[in-house]
């Protein structure tokens, strides 16, 4: 099984989907660093915002909105096209010849998992240390001066205008523990579910081997539906004073800036990917070789 894995691990280091979806991720996070650091030339340090509050995953960053679009495609990059190319191009004899079937499918999973997720987290890491060497640390944050008023009602939520059930920020310790801490756990949060996402649409090309382009729709199609019907509650519930639940699903990893969030959203979600992934894998895993030629 190891050596399974470590065999697609090289073959998607070598593939240029791979490639490119790295480059892409890791240019969006060095432009969305260059241009805080050109919009902050000059200025005040006591004036600008904290270190921590400029990361690219941030919610009040212009690029943020710019990468949810793209992320759907980027996670279908890495590897999760590669098993149409290896049915494709007659190939799965082949690795069936030298492996089970059970290691080859869970091995493509993995690869698609921890590229995806590697992707992800070198991009964003970068990012998050780069901001905390070139911006200062004076505690300023998009919802307020540090120990000021609005920065408490900003991190209890007592200061918006509808009901929800959560109004503090998730993980209100961690951050008052440490924000550089608070941004290092979203980061590694939204790498692994890149990473399940990955690997979820992995198993979805077990079924759909003649054709890669419906595999960048589930997920596009997914985010941008629950984007509105986000903002169509969130604008009823201010207008009504009703209750609000977050279910944008990239607002639950943007640290500070995301109200109404349910604790128990992407959990469900996650169960659900990887249950899927795995009743998908498992069927999969049973099929006879010779529909696979």
């Amino acid at each position: 099984m190891l050596s399974s894995i470590k065999t697609q691990i090289k073959v998607m280091r070598k593939g240029k989907e791979y490639k490119i979806a790295f480059i892409v991720t890791f240019s969006y996070s060095c432009l969305a660093f260059l241009h805080a650091l050109v919009q902050n030339a000059g200025h005040d340090l006591s004036l600008m915002k904290d270190a921590n509050q400029m990361v690219c995953f941030s919610g009040a960053n212009i690029w943020w909105s710019t990468f949810c679009i793209l992320w759907p495609f980027l996670i279908v990059l890495p590897f999760s096209t590669s098993y149409i190319d290896d049915y494709k191009n007659q190939l799965l004899p082949v690795y069936f010849s030298r492996v089970s079937k059970k290691d080859y499918y869970v091995s493509k999973l993995t690869a698609a998992f921890v590229g995806t997720a590697f992707i992800i987290a070198v991009s964003f890491l970068k990012n998050l240390i780069l901001c905390n060497c070139f911006f200062p640390h004076n505690g300023n944050t998009w919802i307020g001066e540090y120990q000021m008023p609005n920065f408490y009602r900003g991190l209890l939520g007592t200061n918006i205008d509808y009901r929800t059930l959560y109004p503090s920020i998730p993980f209100l310790r961690v951050y008052l523990f440490s924000p550089f801490v608070y941004n290092l756990m979203y980061v590694l949060l939204f790498s692994l579910f890149s990473g399940l996402a990955g690997s979820f649409i992995m198993s979805l090309s077990f079924y759909f081997k003649k054709n890669k382009i419906i595999l960048f729709a589930p997920f596009f199609i997914l985010t941008q539906l629950l984007r509105v019907i986000d903002a169509q509650a969130f604008s009823k519930a201010v207008e009504t004073q009703g209750l609000y639940s977050n279910v944008n699903i990239f607002a639950y990893f943007s640290p500070l800036f995301s109200k109404g969030l349910v604790p128990l959203f992407v959990p469900v979600i996650s169960v659900f990917l990887l249950a899927a992934m795995t009743c998908l894998t498992i069927h999969a895993i049973h099929q006879d070789i010779r529909s696979l030629q």
